[in-house]
């Protein structure tokens, strides 16, 4: 495989999913704004109306309206909802990857995205929508090597039994890991720069730029289910502890996709 300057498979995304993940990258972002641009993709708002009338929020009374359902949820809540959806539904399916390799690289971005949000909230360091958000799509590199290498789906299952680091194996193999590739995409896509940071360097030791502990949460969370026996740092113990948490967040997200 070419190195990154060669790549032709990064695939494109709509203007409405652009303008989504730049509203949910800026924290002063208001609901209203948010609102403002789901509104115009029918199968997202439709989902969210589902969620708002499903068990963890109703009420009693059936909601009907974008807007009374994003109300419902919770501002919070909904950045999170509408950036899996968008990830799952928009990007993911689309792509027509393997049955297998798909949910793979879902379940692994959702367990990474719920437990670099609670390691935020527990940690105090940086938002915890924003934590969530950058971890849901910290792998996003990976489907460039899905799509361009036959075998891919092969490398990632032999680096997780021999414990090997994946990006190390990836160079050797493709000059390039999907730390660079994600990057690539994450310009191409105009995400936020502290995004396309987390995603560039998340495997990366002892990283000490501008967005450090941003990506330090992203790590942490990542090498937990990459390596799950190692619970020797702070951030490590601290996720051992919320393990339960984690759990349920992610068994409400993947209920709300019909992924249970």
């Amino acid at each position: 495989m070419q190195k990154a300057t060669d790549l032709k498979v990064i695939p494109t995304l709509n203007g409405i999913i652009n303008k989504v993940f730049h509203i949910l990258g800026n924290k002063n972002s208001s609901f209203n704004d948010l609102c403002n641009v789901v509104q115009y993709d029918q199968a997202i708002s439709s989902k969210i109306i589902s969620i708002a009338n499903s068990a963890y929020y109703s009420r009693g009374v059936e909601i009907f309206h974008l807007q009374r359902a994003m109300l419902t949820i919770g501002f919070e809540e909904i950045k999170g909802i509408v950036t899996a959806l968008l990830f799952m539904d928009n990007i993911l399916k689309k792509l027509k990857l393997k049955e297998e390799d798909l949910f793979g690289l879902w379940k692994h971005s959702i367990e990474v995205a719920c437990a670099a949000k609670i390691l935020s909230e527990r940690m105090l360091i940086e938002d915890p929508p924003k934590a969530y958000t950058v971890s849901l799509l910290h792998d996003i590199g990976k489907i460039v090597l899905y799509l361009g290498v036959e075998d891919y789906g092969a490398l990632l299952r032999d680096a997780e039994t021999n414990r090997q680091d994946v990006s190390v194996l990836e160079k050797e193999r493709f000059g390039i890991d999907h730390q660079e590739a994600g990057y690539i995409i994450s310009v191409k896509w105009k995400f936020p720069e502290d995004f396309a940071h987390a995603i560039r360097y998340h495997h990366e030791k002892g990283y000490a730029g501008k967005y450090a502990s941003l990506i330090n949460i992203v790590k942490a969370a990542d090498q937990f289910f990459l390596s799950p026996g190692n619970v020797s740092t702070t951030e490590g113990l601290i996720l051992q502890k919320e393990r339960g948490s984690i759990t349920r967040e992610m068994e409400k997200i993947m209920n709300f996709l019909q992924l249970a």
